[in-house]
């Protein structure tokens, strides 16, 4: 059995769109091109099986988690998507370095107009590797941590 020496990205994303999906296959494309082994939930099977159970999903995903070194999750849905709370939550506990992603247009803007991020998941993030406003910045966080 071989064993890949490329690092491995768990990609945190929602799924349940035809926008999202194409996203996430962008971004993990994108990865790969840069060298990275890219876990994205979306691409395994029991994704689209007619009913997978939450145990199966949990257990899958999880096991992804632990054994990635870095898991990037973006957090530009309002609010950030539950599950990608989750996997934060996971990798955190698991001393899984996390990057967020996001490009969310809006995430600098002040009154009003400012997108409200839950405090308790942020703080996960910001004790981690921080945020990353675009891909090209995402790489960079990623080389300069060691991923």
């Amino acid at each position: 059995m071989t064993h890949s020496t490329r690092k491995s990205i768990y990609w945190a994303n929602a799924l349940f769109s035809q926008a999202d999906r194409e996203f996430n296959e962008k971004c993990a494309r994108f990865l790969r091109k840069k060298g990275y082994d890219v876990f994205l939930p979306q691409e395994t099977p029991m994704t689209f099986q007619s009913a997978p159970t939450n145990e199966e999903i949990f257990r899958v995903d999880t096991e992804a988690i632990q054994q990635s070194d870095a898991l990037v999750a973006c957090i530009d849905q309002f609010p950030i998507d539950s599950g990608v709370a989750c996997e934060i939550g996971m990798a955190w506990a698991s001393g899984i370095p996390i990057i967020a992603l996001y490009t969310d247009i809006r995430a600098d803007r002040k009154g009003a107009g400012q997108m409200y991020k839950n405090q308790y998941v942020m703080g996960a993030i910001e004790s981690s590797r921080g945020i990353a406003r675009s891909l090209d910045e995402l790489i960079q966080i990623l080389r300069n941590s060691g991923n």
